[in-house]
Protein backbone atom coordinates (compact mmCIF):
# COMPACT_ATOMS: atom_id res chain seq x y z
CA UNK A 1 0.00 0.00 0.00
CA UNK A 2 1.39 3.42 -0.93
CA UNK A 3 1.68 6.03 1.75
CA UNK A 4 -1.50 8.02 2.25
CA UNK A 5 -2.18 11.62 3.14
CA UNK A 6 -0.71 12.83 6.42
CA UNK A 7 -4.16 14.08 7.41
CA UNK A 8 -5.63 10.61 7.27
CA UNK A 9 -4.67 9.76 10.83
CA UNK A 10 -7.68 8.04 12.32
CA UNK A 11 -7.68 9.85 15.69
CA UNK A 12 -7.03 13.31 14.26
CA UNK A 13 -9.80 12.92 11.71
CA UNK A 14 -12.30 11.74 14.29
CA UNK A 15 -11.60 14.76 16.51
CA UNK A 16 -10.45 17.65 14.35
CA UNK A 17 -12.46 16.99 11.22
CA UNK A 18 -15.81 15.94 12.68
CA UNK A 19 -17.58 19.30 12.06
CA UNK A 20 -16.32 19.41 8.47
CA UNK A 21 -17.66 15.94 7.81
CA UNK A 22 -21.10 17.10 8.88
CA UNK A 23 -20.73 19.92 6.37
CA UNK A 24 -19.70 17.38 3.74
CA UNK A 25 -22.92 15.43 4.20
CA UNK A 26 -24.90 18.65 3.79
CA UNK A 27 -22.85 19.60 0.72
CA UNK A 28 -23.52 16.22 -0.86
CA UNK A 29 -27.25 16.65 -0.31
CA UNK A 30 -27.16 20.14 -1.84
CA UNK A 31 -25.30 19.04 -4.97
CA UNK A 32 -27.39 15.89 -5.39
CA UNK A 33 -30.61 17.92 -5.24
CA UNK A 34 -29.26 20.40 -7.79
CA UNK A 35 -28.51 17.56 -10.18
CA UNK A 36 -32.04 16.24 -9.69
CA UNK A 37 -33.53 19.69 -10.35
CA UNK A 38 -31.51 20.11 -13.56
CA UNK A 39 -32.22 16.55 -14.73
CA UNK A 40 -35.97 17.07 -14.50
CA UNK A 41 -35.72 20.02 -16.90
CA UNK A 42 -33.48 18.46 -19.56
CA UNK A 43 -34.74 18.16 -23.11
CA UNK A 44 -34.19 14.97 -25.08
CA UNK A 45 -31.39 16.70 -27.00
CA UNK A 46 -29.70 17.77 -23.75
CA UNK A 47 -29.93 14.26 -22.31
CA UNK A 48 -27.97 12.79 -25.21
CA UNK A 49 -25.50 15.67 -25.66
CA UNK A 50 -21.81 14.80 -25.10
CA UNK A 51 -20.72 15.79 -21.60
CA UNK A 52 -17.27 17.01 -20.61
CA UNK A 53 -16.61 13.47 -19.31
CA UNK A 54 -14.93 11.84 -22.31
CA UNK A 55 -17.14 9.19 -23.92
CA UNK A 56 -20.15 9.93 -21.73
CA UNK A 57 -23.32 11.75 -22.69
CA UNK A 58 -25.23 13.75 -20.10
CA UNK A 59 -27.49 10.73 -19.53
CA UNK A 60 -24.41 8.59 -18.90
CA UNK A 61 -23.15 10.98 -16.21
CA UNK A 62 -26.51 10.81 -14.44
CA UNK A 63 -26.53 7.02 -14.90
CA UNK A 64 -23.06 6.83 -13.33
CA UNK A 65 -24.22 8.65 -10.19
CA UNK A 66 -27.36 6.55 -9.97
CA UNK A 67 -25.39 3.34 -10.49
CA UNK A 68 -22.94 4.32 -7.77
CA UNK A 69 -25.80 4.81 -5.33
CA UNK A 70 -27.51 1.58 -6.33
CA UNK A 71 -24.29 -0.43 -6.05
CA UNK A 72 -24.29 0.26 -2.31
CA UNK A 73 -27.91 -0.83 -1.85
CA UNK A 74 -29.12 -3.27 -4.53
CA UNK A 75 -26.47 -3.68 -7.25
CA UNK A 76 -27.36 -4.95 -10.68
CA UNK A 77 -25.47 -8.07 -11.78
CA UNK A 78 -22.58 -7.43 -14.15
CA UNK A 79 -22.72 -9.53 -17.36
CA UNK A 80 -20.34 -12.47 -17.30
CA UNK A 81 -18.51 -11.15 -20.36
CA UNK A 82 -17.62 -7.96 -18.43
CA UNK A 83 -16.12 -9.85 -15.48
CA UNK A 84 -13.73 -9.48 -13.81
CA UNK A 85 -14.22 -5.75 -13.40
CA UNK A 86 -11.28 -3.58 -14.49
CA UNK A 87 -8.71 -2.80 -11.80
CA UNK A 88 -8.73 0.86 -12.87
CA UNK A 89 -11.57 2.60 -11.06
CA UNK A 90 -12.57 4.84 -13.98
CA UNK A 91 -12.85 1.85 -16.32
CA UNK A 92 -15.00 0.05 -13.74
CA UNK A 93 -17.38 3.03 -13.88
CA UNK A 94 -17.57 2.54 -17.67
CA UNK A 95 -18.85 -1.01 -17.15
CA UNK A 96 -21.76 0.16 -14.99
CA UNK A 97 -22.58 3.00 -17.39
CA UNK A 98 -22.50 0.61 -20.37
CA UNK A 99 -25.14 -1.60 -18.71
CA UNK A 100 -27.49 1.40 -18.75
CA UNK A 101 -26.76 2.87 -22.20
CA UNK A 102 -29.88 1.36 -23.74
CA UNK A 103 -32.26 2.24 -20.92
CA UNK A 104 -35.05 4.75 -21.47
CA UNK A 105 -34.14 8.11 -19.98
CA UNK A 106 -37.08 7.80 -17.59
CA UNK A 107 -35.51 4.65 -16.15
CA UNK A 108 -32.11 6.33 -15.76
CA UNK A 109 -33.72 9.24 -13.92
CA UNK A 110 -35.84 6.96 -11.75
CA UNK A 111 -32.80 4.94 -10.63
CA UNK A 112 -30.81 8.10 -9.95
CA UNK A 113 -33.52 9.70 -7.82
CA UNK A 114 -34.56 6.57 -5.94
CA UNK A 115 -31.15 5.24 -4.94
CA UNK A 116 -29.40 8.58 -4.47
CA UNK A 117 -32.11 9.60 -2.02
CA UNK A 118 -31.79 6.29 -0.18
CA UNK A 119 -28.00 6.60 -0.04
CA UNK A 120 -28.43 10.08 1.38
CA UNK A 121 -30.46 8.64 4.25
CA UNK A 122 -27.88 5.94 4.95
CA UNK A 123 -24.99 8.39 4.87
CA UNK A 124 -25.96 9.86 8.24
CA UNK A 125 -25.05 6.57 9.95
CA UNK A 126 -21.46 6.98 8.76
CA UNK A 127 -21.12 10.26 10.65
CA UNK A 128 -21.43 8.51 14.01
CA UNK A 129 -18.99 6.30 15.87
CA UNK A 130 -17.94 3.56 15.67
CA UNK A 131 -18.61 3.66 11.92
CA UNK A 132 -17.18 7.16 11.39
CA UNK A 133 -13.57 6.21 12.15
CA UNK A 134 -13.65 2.74 10.62
CA UNK A 135 -11.38 2.57 7.60
CA UNK A 136 -12.76 1.87 4.14
CA UNK A 137 -10.62 0.58 1.29
CA UNK A 138 -11.70 1.88 -2.11
CA UNK A 139 -9.96 -0.13 -4.84
CA UNK A 140 -7.90 2.21 -6.99
CA UNK A 141 -8.63 5.22 -4.78
CA UNK A 142 -7.01 4.49 -1.40
CA UNK A 143 -8.12 4.15 2.22
CA UNK A 144 -10.39 6.59 4.05
CA UNK A 145 -12.37 6.77 7.30
CA UNK A 146 -16.02 5.97 6.66
CA UNK A 147 -17.22 9.48 7.42
CA UNK A 148 -15.10 10.82 4.54
CA UNK A 149 -17.50 9.06 2.14
CA UNK A 150 -19.61 12.21 2.42
CA UNK A 151 -16.69 14.25 1.11
CA UNK A 152 -16.22 11.87 -1.81
CA UNK A 153 -19.88 12.03 -2.75
CA UNK A 154 -19.93 15.83 -2.47
CA UNK A 155 -16.92 15.94 -4.81
CA UNK A 156 -18.50 13.52 -7.29
CA UNK A 157 -21.81 15.36 -7.51
CA UNK A 158 -20.25 18.84 -7.63
CA UNK A 159 -17.69 17.91 -10.27
CA UNK A 160 -20.14 16.13 -12.56
CA UNK A 161 -22.78 18.85 -12.33
CA UNK A 162 -20.70 22.02 -12.46
CA UNK A 163 -17.92 20.79 -14.76
CA UNK A 164 -19.34 17.96 -16.90
CA UNK A 165 -23.03 18.79 -17.40
CA UNK A 166 -23.39 22.57 -17.10
CA UNK A 167 -21.71 25.05 -19.47
CA UNK A 168 -19.10 26.29 -20.06
CA UNK A 169 -17.49 22.88 -19.55
CA UNK A 170 -20.62 20.87 -20.28
CA UNK A 171 -23.31 21.23 -22.96
CA UNK A 172 -26.29 22.32 -20.83
CA UNK A 173 -27.07 26.02 -20.45
CA UNK A 174 -28.45 26.58 -16.94
CA UNK A 175 -27.85 29.09 -14.17
CA UNK A 176 -26.68 27.41 -10.97
CA UNK A 177 -26.11 28.93 -7.53
CA UNK A 178 -22.45 29.54 -6.82
CA UNK A 179 -21.24 27.03 -4.23
CA UNK A 180 -20.77 28.34 -0.70
CA UNK A 181 -17.54 27.90 1.25
CA UNK A 182 -19.08 25.19 3.45
CA UNK A 183 -20.01 23.29 0.28
CA UNK A 184 -16.67 23.66 -1.54
CA UNK A 185 -14.30 23.02 1.35
CA UNK A 186 -15.39 19.35 1.77
CA UNK A 187 -14.88 18.91 -1.99
CA UNK A 188 -11.34 20.28 -1.71
CA UNK A 189 -10.67 18.08 1.32
CA UNK A 190 -11.56 14.94 -0.61
CA UNK A 191 -9.24 15.92 -3.43
CA UNK A 192 -6.36 16.59 -1.03
CA UNK A 193 -6.95 13.34 0.90
CA UNK A 194 -7.01 11.46 -2.38
CA UNK A 195 -4.08 13.21 -4.05
CA UNK A 196 -1.37 10.97 -2.50
CA UNK A 197 -3.34 7.77 -3.08
CA UNK A 198 -4.97 7.80 -6.51
CA UNK A 199 -2.19 7.81 -9.12
CA UNK A 200 0.94 5.89 -8.22
CA UNK A 201 4.68 6.43 -8.63
CA UNK A 202 4.38 8.70 -11.67
CA UNK A 203 2.88 11.48 -9.52
CA UNK A 204 5.30 10.87 -6.63
CA UNK A 205 8.29 11.14 -8.94
CA UNK A 206 7.00 14.31 -10.61
CA UNK A 207 7.30 16.24 -7.33
CA UNK A 208 10.85 17.58 -7.18
CA UNK A 209 10.28 20.03 -4.29
CA UNK A 210 7.49 20.81 -1.80
CA UNK A 211 4.66 22.67 -3.54
CA UNK A 212 2.04 24.84 -1.88
CA UNK A 213 -1.43 25.05 -3.42
CA UNK A 214 -3.36 28.18 -2.44
CA UNK A 215 -7.07 28.05 -3.21
CA UNK A 216 -9.25 31.14 -3.18
CA UNK A 217 -12.97 31.91 -3.13
CA UNK A 218 -15.44 29.35 -1.77
CA UNK A 219 -13.34 26.47 -0.41
CA UNK A 220 -10.48 28.88 0.40
CA UNK A 221 -7.58 26.97 1.94
CA UNK A 222 -3.83 26.41 1.66
CA UNK A 223 -2.16 23.00 1.28
CA UNK A 224 1.41 21.80 0.86
CA UNK A 225 2.42 18.60 -0.93
CA UNK A 226 5.72 17.00 0.14
CA UNK A 227 7.70 13.84 -0.47
CA UNK A 228 9.57 13.38 2.82
CA UNK A 229 11.16 10.09 1.77
CA UNK A 230 12.57 9.90 -1.78
CA UNK A 231 11.66 6.21 -1.84
CA UNK A 232 8.14 6.79 -0.49
CA UNK A 233 4.95 8.52 -1.50
CA UNK A 234 3.47 11.96 -1.00
CA UNK A 235 2.11 13.66 2.09
CA UNK A 236 -0.39 16.53 2.05
CA UNK A 237 -0.57 18.99 4.95
CA UNK A 238 -2.93 21.91 5.37
CA UNK A 239 -0.82 25.08 5.50
CA UNK A 240 1.96 26.82 3.59
CA UNK A 241 5.65 25.95 3.37
CA UNK A 242 6.43 24.87 -0.20
CA UNK A 243 9.45 25.97 -2.21
CA UNK A 244 7.01 27.33 -4.80
CA UNK A 245 3.30 28.06 -4.72
CA UNK A 246 0.46 27.83 -7.20
CA UNK A 247 -2.75 29.80 -6.70
CA UNK A 248 -6.20 29.38 -8.23
CA UNK A 249 -9.86 29.49 -7.33
CA UNK A 250 -10.98 26.33 -5.54
CA UNK A 251 -13.71 25.88 -8.14
CA UNK A 252 -11.07 25.93 -10.89
CA UNK A 253 -8.95 23.43 -8.93
CA UNK A 254 -11.73 20.86 -9.37
CA UNK A 255 -11.31 21.25 -13.13
CA UNK A 256 -7.52 21.31 -13.53
CA UNK A 257 -6.87 18.99 -10.59
CA UNK A 258 -8.92 16.28 -12.33
CA UNK A 259 -7.33 16.85 -15.74
CA UNK A 260 -10.42 18.48 -17.23
CA UNK A 261 -8.60 21.68 -18.11
CA UNK A 262 -4.94 22.79 -18.33
CA UNK A 263 -3.62 24.16 -15.05
CA UNK A 264 -1.83 27.01 -16.81
CA UNK A 265 -5.17 28.51 -17.90
CA UNK A 266 -6.29 29.46 -14.37
CA UNK A 267 -3.23 29.16 -12.08
CA UNK A 268 -0.67 31.72 -10.97
CA UNK A 269 2.77 30.48 -9.91
CA UNK A 270 4.87 32.19 -7.24
CA UNK A 271 8.48 31.07 -7.42
CA UNK A 272 10.25 28.87 -9.93
CA UNK A 273 7.70 27.47 -12.39
CA UNK A 274 10.04 24.56 -13.10
CA UNK A 275 9.47 23.31 -9.54
CA UNK A 276 5.72 22.91 -10.08
CA UNK A 277 5.11 22.33 -13.79
CA UNK A 278 5.90 18.60 -13.90
CA UNK A 279 3.81 17.87 -10.82
CA UNK A 280 0.81 19.94 -11.93
CA UNK A 281 0.90 18.48 -15.44
CA UNK A 282 0.87 14.93 -14.02
CA UNK A 283 -1.82 15.49 -11.39
CA UNK A 284 -5.10 13.77 -12.24
CA UNK A 285 -7.34 13.21 -9.22
CA UNK A 286 -10.21 10.80 -9.87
Amino acid sequence: MRRGCGLLDNHRLAVNYWPVTVEAAAAHETFYRRIAEVARTLSEAEWIAPSACAGWRVRDVVAHIGAGARNLIDPLPVPDERLPLPAVREREHDVHVDIRRGWPISEVLDEFERYSAERLERLSALQEEPAASSMLELPGLGSYPMHAAANGLAFDCYCHLYHDIIAPGGPVQRELPAPAHDEMYPVVQWMMWGLPQMQGPELDESLIAPVTIRLTGPGESTWTVRRPDPAGGLVVEEGAGGDAAVSSAATDFVSWGTGRSPWRATCRVEGDTALVSGFLSTLNII
